[in-house]
């Protein structure tokens, strides 16, 4: 029995020595849970700077306004490239893209008056003298190409003018035809696009004209 109390005693002083020697002190006011809750706070830190600033919401249909509205028209024609492109600069200040295209085509400068060539110079030269001396002016004796020895009666700007010159010779009894002559001609066309209050002061030369038309898809907004 002694024993038995003699080794309870030994294993009391075993603990308090343990107690108060051994083990570290745990802070005082720290509980367990406090420890548990400041690592986590010290978690979600972290992943909200990862993350960075939540994004702001876009910007309402209010805020950011209506898109003018876009319109296309071709001006033209212009005979002179010059006046086009000055046109364009002028518009271009207003607001507007301008886009400068020319075409060309071939068109009547004249209309040419003649006898078909005769036979020999000679033969030619006889008839323009016949010619003259009843009044007909304006006329020679062709001298090289495919027409060479027939008789040019003049070169007419307007087709009534060369046709009352027909008329003319054919009244004396011979047979003239008319020749048209043609030239190319370039015109040039400006291709318009813009916000439709930027048309309101437009000024265009005399005989140059507007036509609207649908504008490509690239120019709509």
């Amino acid at each position: 029995m002694r024993t038995l109390v003699l080794i309870l005693v030994l294993l009391n002083g075993a603990y308090l020595y343990w107690q108060t020697q051994v083990k570290p002190p745990r802070e005082a006011g720290t509980p367990v849970e406090s420890l548990e809750t400041r690592n986590a706070t010290r978690l979600v830190l972290l992943s909200e700077r990862i993350a960075g600033p939540a994004p702001e919401a876009p910007a309402s249909p209010e805020t950011l306004g209506t898109a003018p509205r876009w319109h296309c028209e071709t001006v033209g024609p212009f005979v002179s490239r010059m006046e086009a492109q000055t046109l364009s600069a002028q518009l271009e200040a207003q607001g507007l893209m301008g886009d400068l295209r020319s075409v060309s085509r071939e068109i009547v400068s004249s209309y040419w008056v003649f006898l078909p060539p005769r036979a020999t110079r000679e033969a030619a030269l006889n008839l323009a003298r016949d010619l003259a001396g009843r009044g007909l002016l304006d006329l020679y004796v062709i001298g090289e190409g495919e027409h060479r020895n027939g008789i040019s009666l003049g070169l007419f700007s307007e087709h009534e003018r060369a046709r009352r010159r027909v008329e003319q010779v054919e009244a004396m009894g011979y047979g003239p035809r008319i020749e048209a002559r043609t030239r190319t001609q370039t015109l040039y066309w400006l291709d318009l696009a813009g916000p439709e209050e930027s048309y309101a002061d437009v000024t265009l030369p005399d005989g140059v004209n507007r036509m609207e038309r649908a504008c490509p898809p690239l120019v709509v907004p």
